[in-house]
């Protein structure tokens, strides 16, 4: 009964446009999204053009009967953003000069001539971001 009153609370702060309360992804939490997400893949449904509101709903009532936390269509689509950002991150990192890839303990590795080389870029390009947002603001 408690469950279902808590449900309800959910579905209907999404959908008066109201985003429910943060949640607290575990790891356990994560690879069944990402497990299951990989199960729909493989039956046949398109991802072409992004997954469908009714797949994200089947994985959300899926993760709350395994888990019994509150989740909507909404956190899980969220939650695979957050994972296609880090994926993207670490390809990138795989694809610089000098990466080397440890399949053993899946790690990136770069020479110290190349991490050094890597992080005076990336602060450099984050130094002029910042400074580039100071000077829009004052203006």
């Amino acid at each position: 009964m408690l469950e279902e009153l808590a449900h309800e609370n959910v579905v209907a702060q999404a959908a008066a446009g109201q985003q429910p309360r943060s949640m607290r992804w575990t790891s356990v939490m994560s690879g069944f999204v990402l497990r299951r997400m990989c199960e729909l893949i493989s039956t046949g449904v398109r991802t072409d053009k992004g997954f469908k509101e009714v797949h994200l709903n089947q994985v959300a009532k899926a993760l709350h009967e395994f888990t019994g936390n509150e989740v909507i269509g909404t956190q899980v689509y969220n939650h695979l953003r957050k994972w296609r950002q880090r994926w993207i991150r670490v390809t990138k990192l795989r694809e610089l000069s000098g990466a080397l890839w440890d399949e053993d303990i899946c790690m990136i590795s770069l020479e110290e001539e190349h991490f050094k080389g890597h992080i005076k870029v990336c602060w450099a390009a984050n130094l002029v971001y910042f400074f580039h947002a100071i000077i829009s603001l004052a203006f």
